[in-house]
């Protein structure tokens, strides 16, 4: 089984492919910041329709400004005049960006391609020279280096996430997030329904981390905007520090941005993407998102066929660095069933969790062994299709004792392997107080008695 799990956009490129998708994704990604409310719904169905029960994240745009509708593509040279404006001239979609830019301040456009330095302003244009030049297209993302903003949260935000909620997603990936008082506003909206995903992409974010990391439910390293804002010399070592932050947390983190960029126009990745996947594998990231490549490239389905076998292959031959324990009885305990069951090379972990909390501290400790999480829960099971190694199994009857958990984690076994093996089944008594673990089991069968 692949432990580290592919997130896929789904978008114009992919939606007549998404069943032969289905074979390797774990989790669908829509982006809330393109489309309107009836092609949101269109790709809710859509997925839906493919396979009911996969999971589904939605990304709210936050504060991100974008360039407005043009007529046609541009062509920016260097030194070439520029003129923002509502009026005459190349608009935006939200006005503060004439609140924000300053003179003598460089923007970059269109993921940092177009570069431009603003020479004068007003309160209703600004006037640049082109820096760096590029195709300039309807809404592309203009980044202001170094500008502090009041709120990760838009009132467009609120909007589009009650949109969500209706449709029924099972994550919201929160854009721009600032410091935590911006997850705690959503999960006082959400009631713990679904999963806060909190993508760092602003200096401001890095300087709270420790605090968003604690409130949010998962973490997504948003490589993008996030290499706009702090350059990207210092990128990979920023990448770096918020995986081990999450992992050390116990929270979920997912990798994203350009991972197999070539590949939205060239049907085989480079070298350097996939050592780059490698390398965050070595991290320890628990899930990889493909974006531009499943929503408007021209081989969404190539794409993440390289990326499994990628992730595959590398996984094999890694061993991953074990965070370091917390002080916690909780902790002790995961860790003992991951060794336990190494040393002893059991075929399968099985981890019975009515809340899904022993189920992801298991799987913090990354374990060589395939986790196999017993919950009734469906709202639950979708959300440990996030976490690193777990098979999420729900639970068609409520198992009412340690005895049928042994019984039903064997019959399990013998349909799977069909020969002798070891497993090691943990979790919390059902007739016990929920979110502990309080028992581990090594379990021998022997398929021939």
């Amino acid at each position: 089984m692949r432990r580290t799990k592919i997130i896929a956009t789904l978008g114009p490129s992919s939606t007549q492919r998404i069943k032969e998708m289905l074979e390797y994704v774990d989790i669908f990604r829509i982006n809330f910041a393109h489309g309107d409310e009836e092609s949101h719904k269109l790709y809710f169905d859509i997925i839906r329709e493919a396979k009911k029960d996969i999971p589904i994240l939605v990304d709210l745009p936050g504060p991100k400004m974008r360039i407005g509708d043009i007529s046609k593509e541009m062509l920016l040279r260097p030194g070439d005049k520029i003129v923002f404006s509502q009026k005459e001239g190349i608009p935006v979609e939200d006005m503060n960006f004439y609140k924000m830019v300053k003179k003598d301040s460089e923007i970059l456009v269109a993921d940092g391609n177009i570069k431009i330095k603003i020479v004068n302003k007003g309160e209703d244009f600004a006037e640049g020279i082109v820096i760096e030049g590029g195709i300039l297209r309807s809404r592309k993302g203009i980044n202001i280096p170094e500008t502090e903003l009041e709120s990760g949260v838009t009132p467009n935000d609120l909007r589009l996430l009650d949109e969500a909620l209706k449709l029924g997603a099972d994550f919201i990936g929160l854009s721009f997030v600032l410091s935590e008082k911006d997850i705690i506003k959503i999960k006082e909206i959400v009631k713990g329904n679904v999963w806060i995903i909190a993508k760092i992409e602003k200096n401001q974010a890095l300087k709270k981390l420790e605090a968003i990391i604690r409130e949010s439910d998962g973490i997504m390293v948003a490589r993008g905007d996030l290499g706009l804002e702090i350059g990207l010399e210092r990128l990979p070592f920023v990448q770096k520090r918020i995986i081990k932050e999450s992992r050390h947390a116990g929270k979920p983190v997912i990798l994203a941005t350009q991972v197999l960029n070539s590949m939205v126009n060239n049907p085989i990745p480079t070298r350097a993407e996939a050592t780059d996947i490698v390398n965050a594998i070595i991290e320890g990231v628990d899930a990889i998102l493909l974006t531009d490549e499943t929503a408007e490239g021209k081989y969404p389905v190539e794409a993440i066929q390289y990326l499994d076998k990628i992730i595959t292959y590398a996984e094999a031959r890694i061993r991953n660095n074990r965070p370091k324990p917390r002080d916690e009885i909780d902790d002790a305990i995961a860790l003992a069933i991951v060794e336990i069951a190494e040393i002893a090379n059991a075929k399968l972990i099985f981890v019975h969790s009515r809340t899904g909390s022993s189920i992801m501290r298991v799987s913090r400790f990354r374990p060589r062994v395939d986790i196999i999480g017993l919950c009734k829960s469906e709202q639950i099971a979708k959300r440990l299709k996030l976490c690193y190694g777990v098979t999420p199994l729900l639970l068609k009857k409520e198992l009412k004792n340690l005895n049928q958990i042994v019984s039903f984690c064997e019959r399990f076994y013998r349909r799977k392997f069909r020969k002798t093996g070891r497993i090691v089944i943990a979790g919390g008594d059902p007739r016990s107080k929920e979110g502990k673990t309080d028992f581990i089991k090594l379990h021998e069968i022997n398929t021939e008695s």
